[in-house]
């Protein structure tokens, strides 16, 4: 996890009070950080944060919540974005490329030798926590004096264009060179592996600016002598280069910097302006925040605990619910969950009432009981017991079976390693067909079962998929037939008590003998089949003999 370095001095003066060492590293871990060390001598404290608090990358980020747990200012810090004029127009090519950019100025900066350090460390922290090390998010910082609106934001081919990189050796190279020979661009080459075209952010003079995100050109280099910045974020996920847009804008505001607006126009008249520093609203009911943390507090004493993490909340109009904001800054808050640990926070976690756990013995479930009961029974009629995956190959499990394939009806697997387990089975049959395969030269009669899970798709589950227990058995020798299988399944519902509820009924299904197939139904229920196994499917798994066979869905049966 990252980690940073914080002055005790610096933190005292962002804060507005005088901090104990000792007290600061107790409320450090109560706001979600961890210690990594302590320098009495240097009044210096080494913390880790979580990457999912990019905002906690600086220490401006840290002061900002600690000014709430301490209750010096509570609520959602105010930022004011004046009105820019500034435009940068986005090029429809850089969908193949890189398709978002956001943008930002900052204005009468006057860094002192930390701030700058910070500025750059948060950088940093922004393109390994929020931008996946530039591949997700990429952060150019320019001198906005030296920049004529408007922008442009392109894509070119490698070899088409020249420009001096920053931290070069001073003379003109093609994108292909950039990435060849340059430092920064050997270090990121493989972000654009592969692409036809690579981004460029010009200005109105087609001076370049950046070679996102690899690097910046020379015309717009940080100086001691700025003033004014201009901050451009592109990347492959708007969602993230907007929070580390807003997370940099604001530590950089926090610092006593001005901030202005940009615009950027995308394709088709569609524009944004950009920082967007409007907070998110949520809608959270106070019974289960409560209920969460074993708490019984009124809202209005909720509404100050979140206000105290830099929250704003207050009293929806819905009743039994709370308004709640969430800064432009914070992007870990994402479900509803998320609110009780702020809560918990804000309350305070070593306040919260601590009750003895209760023991908690292991059973089994009910159809493993069930399960282990018909394996019992599947032994005693001279079956063996078999494993196999559940994973499972869609042309055996379907097209060796006789059976239509259709990629609509079964659960699939992205990406598989392998073939051989490209989806889910549906049947536990056809593994068993494919285990007497394997076994062919074996001596005969060969009686094997499984008890295991199949997948089926269940659009109204909230996975979208459901899990099954069949029981699935075959007999393999020269005169398998429909009376030995349909002995076991006798021997089966009679062991369960059950003879006398079940029936079969002539049914078609393409991987048995037309007329010898029967669907078994318990209680007017289809609970399985049973019947030959079609000589086509016999010979698609390259066996010699006869195979009769059964299967049933447990979850009827227990």
């Amino acid at each position: 996890m990252p980690t940073l370095e914080l002055k005790l001095e610096r933190l005292e003066k962002l804060v507005g009070r005088k901090l104990e060492i000792n007290k600061l590293e107790y409320d450090l871990q109560w706001i979600g950080l961890d210690l990594e060390d302590i320098n009495e001598e240097e009044q210096k404290i080494k913390v880790e944060y979580n990457p999912n608090r990019p905002d906690f990358s600086s220490p401006e980020g840290i002061a900002r919540t600690l000014k709430g747990y301490y209750e010096i200012e509570m609520g959602i810090p105010s930022f004011e974005i004046n009105p820019g004029k500034i435009e940068l127009n986005v090029d429809p090519i850089v969908n193949k490329v890189r398709p978002y950019i956001v943008c930002g100025v900052v204005r009468d900066i006057d860094l002192d030798e930390d701030e700058v350090a910070t500025l750059m460390n948060i950088q940093e922290h922004l393109h390994w926590a929020v931008g996946r090390d530039r591949k997700k998010v990429a952060i150019g910082v320019h001198d906005l004096d030296k920049i004529k609106s408007p922008l442009r934001y392109t894509a070119v081919k490698p070899d088409s264009i020249s420009f001096i990189p920053l931290h070069g050796d001073g003379y003109p190279m093609n994108l292909e060179e950039i990435l060849l020979l340059h430092e920064k661009g050997m270090e990121y080459a493989h972000i654009l592996e592969d692409k036809e075209v690579y981004p460029l952010i010009f200005d109105n003079n087609d001076e370049i600016l950046s070679f996102p995100p690899i690097i910046n050109g020379t015309l717009t280099t940080v100086t001691d002598d700025t003033k004014n910045l201009f901050l451009d974020l592109t990347g492959t996920n708007f969602k993230a280069i907007n929070l580390a847009l807003n997370i940099l804008s604001t530590t950089l505001a926090d610092m006593g910097a001005g901030l202005e607006s940009v615009k950027v126009n995308y394709l088709k008249g569609e524009s944004i302006i950009t920082p967007d520093l409007t907070p998110e609203k949520w809608e959270v009911e106070i019974g289960y925040l409560n209920d969460y943390l074993g708490l019984s507090l009124s809202s209005k004493e909720i509404i100050k605990c979140f206000r105290r993490v830099r929250l704003n909340a207050e009293q929806s109009k819905k009743k039994g619910y709370l308004d709640i904001w969430v800064p432009p800054f914070r992007g870990d808050i994402i479900h509803i969950v998320d609110f009780t640990e702020e809560y918990a926070i804000g309350y305070g976690y070593d306040k919260l009432p601590r009750t003895m756990r209760e023991g908690c013995i292991g059973e089994y479930h009910p159809i493993q009981i069930f399960s282990n009961k018909i394996r019992t029974i599947m032994i005693g009629a001279g079956y063996l017991e078999v494993l196999n995956f559940i994973l499972t190959n869609s042309e055996k499990h379907y097209n060796y079976m006789n059976q239509t394939y259709d990629e609509k009806d079964h659960v699939q697997i992205l990406n598989p390693i392998s073939k051989e387990f490209n989806t889910t089975r549906t049947t536990i049959l056809p593994k068993l067909m494919e285990t007497l395969l394997y076994n062919r030269s074996e001596e005969k009669p060969i009686r094997i079962f499984e008890v295991g899970d199949v997948i089926l798709l269940a659009p109204n589950e909230e996975t979208g998929a459901k899990r099954e227990v069949h029981l699935s058995a075959v007999i393999y020798h020269e005169y398998a037939d429909f009376t030995e299988i349909r002995s076991t399944l006798d021997f089966i519902m009679t062991s369960l008590g059950r003879q006398t509820e079940y029936s079969i009924r002539p049914e078609i299904n393409a991987s048995f003998i037309n007329g010898r197939v029967g669907g078994i139904f318990l209680n007017g229920d289809k609970v399985g089949e049973i019947g030959e196994i079609h000589p086509e499917v016999i010979l698609n798994f390259k066996l010699e003999f006869p195979v009769a066979a059964l299967e049933l869905n447990l979850q009827y049966l227990f």
